[in-house]
């Protein structure tokens, strides 16, 4: 018992020792992706960090959605190429076909939706979007 009384004091001793020599630091972490999360209180009360995010995001999902469409109508149309006349096989791909037709026109109804509430509750000097469009064939 005296044995293991003088080991559990060691490994504490140690323990002690070496907890004592660690130094606390503190630092600022710092993002490379977000920057700085509400650094700015001016920008943070407008709420132009809010709609920076949300497009940002909003971008970065209709990339995804695009992405995945493509796939899914190139899929179709590659099972409805290798059914060799079986119905089954091309009603399937008939149908990945006609679903991702559906997933483009959710994309695209997604993207009129938010451009239309950006204008109604932004007006013209501010596009939730930043979209630009170019007048083409008319005056210089």
């Amino acid at each position: 018992m005296k044995y293991l009384s003088k080991k559990i004091t060691t490994v504490l001793t140690a323990l002690g020792l070496f907890l004592s020599k660690i130094v606390f630091v503190h630092a600022q972490i710092k993002n490379p992706v977000t920057g700085e999360l509400g650094a700015d209180a001016e920008e943070a009360a407008s709420g132009e960090i809010f709609v920076s995010y949300f497009v940002t995001l909003w971008n970065a999902f209709i990339t995804i959605g695009a992405i995945a469409v493509l796939i899914m109508f190139l899929w179709g149309a590659l099972e409805w190429i290798t059914a060799g006349g079986e119905a089954s096989k091309i009603e399937k791909a008939r149908n990945r076909i006609m679903q991702s037709f559906l997933g483009l026109l959710i994309l695209v109804s997604s993207f009129v939706i938010i451009g239309f509430v950006s204008q109604l509750f932004f007006g013209e000097e501010f596009s939730i979007l930043n979209l630009t469009f170019t007048q083409v064939g008319g005056e210089e």
